[in-house]
């Protein structure tokens, strides 16, 4: 997919923007602060319905504003166009739109616009708990699956409601025999479709860290736990009901997987440096992009790189602008603070691929975006 042009009204920092790309290479400059970021989040925002940093959407209208829109216009393989826009104002719910098109259920848009955002925030995939991960997986998984969204979504209702249910002191436990049953075989799909996802993922990550890290003395692995290695999740709900009932919550179930990450058998969070942890996580999230393309309507996805070469040394970075130069990236989007460091990966970007001379720059201040 291609992004040719991008309006923001209201977004954020950013009051009206009007904005072309490159299909290539596009690069944001400016200080910190200044909105760079916001129009990565802009674009996230098209493909996810939601912003990156998952702030809640009335805080992502600009303060002095009462409503805010974004609008992308996309081209795919073939030379179609779609139009996706979004309208949302203060105290109401948002509008998503496909081709004029307004979606009755935001989950019908997941997937059609593929996207892959890396940022600092993503160290927190390695250093984190378990829903980071556990959401690392939904969104690499629901942009293929509209079966395992769907399943996932219903399994979080039912949780809601048995959480509910367990805290009552005199529970309706007929009710609760409905919810486990339906709790239950929601999450079959859902832990058949994590454990597909993690073994075909698995030696693409491998791959990929082995290229970034150049290093034959580094091994790393992901594993996914979950109820399911104990057997079906139904017995499991039933043989804990009274404990759950004691403590008010449901203690196992999807909502509790795990992706174990190793780095030469030991945990990356306690084992990895600094730059063996920023490495880890980027490589996961090139895999996921990677693994997005090879599967369901075989889309190149977008890819955002969100201030990712700090703290890394040169060498990491040369090679992760060899990779994402290569024939497997398509439409690329770059923040960086400094101009110096923008030109010496535009220069490397070129001199592998001369696609890669076709790129645009813009510069941001203070909420305003030039080109």
């Amino acid at each position: 997919m291609i992004l040719e042009q991008l309006t923001l009204l209201n977004y954020k920092n950013i009051e009206e923007a009007i904005l072309s790309f490159s299909p290539n290479v596009n690069c944001l400059i400016g200080d910190n602060g200044m909105g760079k970021t916001n129009v990565l989040d802009a674009i996230y925002y098209l493909s996810f319905c939601k912003s990156a940093s998952l702030l809640p959407d009335h805080q992502i209208i600009r303060h002095e504003a009462d409503l805010m829109m974004l609008q992308g216009r996309y081209r795919n393989a073939v030379g179609e166009i779609d139009v996706i826009s979004c309208g949302l104002k203060r105290g109401q719910r948002k509008h998503f739109k496909c081709n004029d098109k307004e979606y009755k259920r935001l989950s019908e848009h997941l997937g059609r616009i593929p996207l892959v955002m890396i940022s600092p925030s993503d160290s927190s995939l390695v250093s984190g708990g378990g829903e980071e991960r556990r959401r690392f997986m939904d969104i690499v998984i629901s942009q293929a699956n509209p079966s395992y969204l769907e399943a996932l979504i219903r399994y979080g209702k039912s949780l809601q409601q048995r959480n509910a249910l367990l805290k009552q002191e005199e529970p309706d436990w007929g009710f609760c025999d409905v919810l486990d049953m339906m709790m239950s075989a929601d999450a079959e799909v859902i832990c058949t479709a994590r454990r597909d996802m993690v073994r075909a993922f698995l030696p693409v990550f491998q791959d990929l860290y082995g290229r970034l890290c150049n290093s034959a003395n580094e091994s790393v692995g992901i594993s996914l736990t979950t109820h399911a290695d104990r057997g079906p999740l139904l017995p499991i709900l039933a043989a804990w009901r009274e404990r759950e009932h004691i403590v008010g919550y449901t203690l196992h179930g999807p909502h509790k997987d795990n992706l174990e990450l190793s780095l030469n058998g030991y945990e990356v969070r306690r084992e990895g440096s600094q730059g063996q942890t920023k490495t880890f996580f980027i490589a996961m999230k090139l895999a996921q992009f990677l693994y997005l393309k090879s599967i369901g309507l075989s889309r190149t996805p977008i890819l955002l790189l969100d201030d990712i070469f700090d703290k890394l040394d040169a060498g990491r970075v040369r090679r992760i602008i060899e990779l994402v130069s290569g024939d497997d990236f398509g439409q690329i989007f770059i923040t960086d603070t400094n101009r110096e460091h923008l030109d010496s990966m535009l220069h490397a970007l070129a001199s592998r691929n001369a696609q890669m001379c076709c790129y645009k720059l813009f510069g941001v201040d203070c909420g305003v975006v030039k080109g």
